[in-house]
């Protein structure tokens, strides 16, 4: 398929072309008309009518001093008119002398960019310095990223997330994404990157599947500067040349005036993807400018062996080994003190009954006395009110040791959970808080969380002591009431 361009000279007539030029809003093309088509009306009308509607302006002059004029908002009949003037004004059957001009002016408008010649583009790109091009990249995407590029030459559809690059003849797909902030915003967190108000692209908005695009090792050059941007700790583009600064195993200050080789490129474009991608960020850089220096030469990033990565990947799962032998290590310890606040527990629990085997001994002690010498002397009245007096008071005294006893243990659960509160505390600068809770608050069999057990555990054991404490007293109670009927 002939390029939008060629048809037009090919309207026009015999043409040679002396100079074009083309950039990012403009197509100029200049050159001398040799001989003019026969039917250069029709023809020239079916090129224009292409583009009605385009978002570009079209004008062509034609003649020894331009001032024939075409555009493509002339109505039909203008148009008719003024090439019917320029071909009385030139006879067909003589040939045209060389200052028989044409020039061709194509404008797009700011929300439609129109390519017409991929050599040409192409040509404009190699000779725009790399720091202005990726800030004209970057205007195009922040204020139109959603819109297609219209191709006017050969057809090669090439598309990412970000660009779209149609043949005019084809509908363009318009959902595009927005540059990922994130991104951008991870790269600011640990490096500085001085063209970053200029340039906001990322090194995804110039990943292209397909590579026999006549753009394609440019747009490969961009993605692959741009993943060594987003790899360095301070980097500066200024016109072609690529000021980056590595501090790792050892300091690397690099310029790159030269564009990166192929395998270079592609590994510093699969280093930005794994960092960038999934996983702790902070520390898989961290790892790969470790890593980088030591597999590169002389601060030339072009000497960067292939399988630079592998070595980081390999390093990155040693840092995780070790860190997971750090954390298990601390989950033990906090398992150690969960079993030893299991321990207090119990201790508690045995403080509880040793105060209470002492003093039912005491009181036992007390009234085996008093009714064995009871059973030799039943006369001695003043006796047995003795006895009586005492056991009472042995009981009450009983009973506030029982009273004492429970806020014992009532004081000892809130240090408990004090404890646990401490634990937490303790290693919340070392693991994740909801790391720690899970810890702490993981639940056995029965569905209760260590400090729940434990406390369920301690007032289990305290309603039992305490049943067995009051009916020992009961007991106690009942005997002294058998003492005074005796004495009645």
């Amino acid at each position: 398929m002939n390029s939008f361009v060629e048809r037009l000279l090919s309207a026009i007539g015999e043409t040679i072309i002396n100079s074009a030029s083309h950039n990012f809003r403009w197509c100029r093309i200049e050159g001398i008309v040799t001989s003019l088509n026969n039917n250069i009306f029709l023809d020239v009308y079916q090129v224009i009518s292409l583009t009605i509607d385009k978002g570009f302006i079209l004008e062509i002059g034609l003649g020894e001093d331009g001032s024939t004029r075409l555009t493509n908002n002339m109505p039909k009949e203008d148009l008719e008119i003024q090439i019917r003037d320029l071909l009385e004004e030139h006879d067909q059957e003589t040939p045209l002398s060389s200052d028989f001009k044409f020039n061709i002016s194509i404008n797009s408008n700011e929300s439609n960019i129109n390519i017409f010649s991929w050599e040409w583009f192409h040509t404009y790109l190699n000779g725009t310095p790399l720091d202005k091009a990726l800030k004209e990249w970057s205007t195009l995407i922040k204020n139109n990223f959603s819109a297609t590029i219209n191709v006017w030459d050969q057809k090669f559809n090439i598309e990412n997330d970000f660009f779209s690059f149609i043949h005019y003849s084809e509908t363009g797909i318009d959902n595009k994404k927005a540059i990922d902030q994130i991104k951008i915003e991870n790269r600011d967190k640990i490096s500085h990157f001085v063209n970053a108000c200029d340039i906001t692209l990322i090194p995804d908005s110039f990943n292209f599947a397909i590579n026999d695009c006549p753009l394609a090792a440019y747009f490969n050059n961009l993605r692959n500067v741009l993943s060594l941007v987003f790899l360095s700790d301070y980097s500066r583009i200024k016109d072609n040349e690529v000021d980056y600064c590595i501090k790792g195993y050892k300091t690397i200050n690099g310029k790159l005036s030269e564009q990166l080789s192929f395998d270079v490129g592609n590994e510093l474009w699969s280093m930005y993807k794994w960092a960038y991608e999934g996983g702790s960020f902070i520390d898989k850089i961290g790892i790969l400018r470790n890593v980088i220096p030591i597999h590169m030469q002389q601060e030339n990033i072009n000497t960067l062996e292939s399988g630079t990565l592998l070595s980081a990947q390999s390093g990155y799962d040693l840092y995780l080994k070790d860190n997971v032998k750090q954390y298990i290590e601390i989950k033990n310890k906090i398992s150690d003190m969960l079993l030893s606040q299991s321990e207090k527990a119990g201790q508690i629990t045995k403080d509880m009954f040793n105060i209470l085997k002492s003093n039912l001994w005491t009181i036992l002690s007390f009234f085996a006395t008093a009714i064995l010498v009871k059973s030799f002397d039943k006369s001695n009245e003043s006796y047995h009110y003795t006895v009586i007096v005492v056991g009472v008071f042995l009981i009450v005294l009983s009973l506030i040791f029982l009273k004492f006893a429970l806020s014992e243990v009532h004081d000892e659960k809130q240090r408990l959970s004090k404890r646990y509160l401490e634990i937490e505390n303790r290693y919340k600068d070392l693991l994740n808080i909801n790391d720690i809770k899970k810890i702490i608050g993981s639940s056995n069999l029965d569905g209760l969380t260590p400090e729940k057990k434990e406390l369920e555990y301690i007032e289990k054991k305290v309603r039992k002591y305490t049943l067995l404490w009051i009916s020992c007293l009961a007991f106690l109670i009942i005997i002294l009431a058998c003492i005074y009927k005796d004495i009645l």
